[in-house]
């Protein structure tokens, strides 16, 4: 990836002085960058996620769905949150987001983590889940990548670019799949509750064996990886540390029918409990925002 010197990120309404300093280009996909900055005004370190001017009708529009949606989940502790959404003179769309330095699957790539830290995880993006789920929404992306962390090393779940409500027809393609990715997303079909039970548990099933349930070998191709994706069978994770009640629940998590997972990740987190109490782990909350959601998503509805 190019890290050519960004184009000057500067605030609408004519403004002289940049309202961001000290960018820097940390991932292009397509026709949006991801720049960490500082906030001029404020000294506040934040990330900026930045459409072309130039990119398609529908991608821009996939932009402003995802400021909505962070909008409606408000500041959910374990939900990255949205600061402003802005149109720069050029016409890019920026979106000013919660700085974090660090991901689940940056942490665990350099040690692996333990497992009662892993499942401690789990249980908080397990709330930003079902949180999500109040409010009508499917993320659809669960995975190591997208559980970022922040200054204080809390986990939040982030890119909401792929969220959609219940039921809408899958926007992934065989060229797009990753080794978390749910078997009726590359059937095409419309993602439920269950998709994200599925991404969760795969998730920690990566935190705590050090490697994807489905990962993609030297050379394989995209086509490959979802044949076994399809075909299921987990393995399960043989280790000492891990509890085989654990490795069990996770298998169950990630199976390819999605109406024979787990009902909910709330659940999902209540189990994972359960085990934090029986191995005498340190216990963990999990947050959800049902009330509070609704409350936004009420005050944003057109009178």
């Amino acid at each position: 990836m190019s890290a050519a010197t960004p184009a000057p990120v500067r605030p609408t309404g004519g403004e002289a002085h940049d309202a961001f300093t000290d960018l820097r280009l940390l991932d292009r996909v397509g026709p949006t960058a991801l720049y960490s900055a500082v906030e001029s005004g404020t000294g506040r370190p934040v990330a900026l996620k930045v459409m072309d001017a130039a990119a398609p009708p529908f991608i821009r529009e996939a932009l402003g769905r995802e400021a909505e949606y962070l909008a409606v989940l408000g500041t959910h502790p374990h939900v990255i949150t949205l600061y402003q959404r802005t149109v720069l003179p050029d016409g890019r769309d920026v979106l000013v987001l919660q700085a974090c330095p660090g991901s689940a699957a940056a942490a665990s790539r350099e040690q692996r983590l333990r497992v009662p830290d892993a499942v401690a995880m789990a249980i908080k993006i397990a709330g930003a889940v079902e949180t999500v789920h109040h409010a009508g929404l499917i993320h659809c992306a669960v995975r190591p990548q997208n559980v970022l962390l922040t200054e204080f090393d809390e986990p939040v779940l982030a890119d909401f670019a792929v969220a959609r409500p219940p039921g809408e027809p899958s926007v992934v393609g065989i060229d797009e799949t990753t080794a978390h990715t749910a078997p009726e997303l590359l059937l095409g079909e419309g993602p439920t509750p269950a998709t994200d039970v599925y991404g969760l548990s795969s998730t920690l099933y990566e935190l705590i064996s050090g490697r994807a349930a489905f990962p993609a070998y030297d050379g394989e191709s995209p086509a490959s990886v979802s044949l076994r994706i399809l075909g299921g069978g987990v393995r399960p994770i043989v280790a000492p540390d891990v509890p085989l009640e654990l490795s069990d629940l996770l298998v169950w998590g990630m199976s390819a029918d999605p109406a024979e997972r787990p009902p909910s990740a709330a659940w999902l987190a209540e189990e994972l409990g359960r085990l934090e109490r029986a191995n005498g782990w340190l216990r963990t909350k999990m947050v959800t925002g049902e009330a509070h959601v609704e409350d936004r998503r009420r005050r944003r509805r057109p009178r």
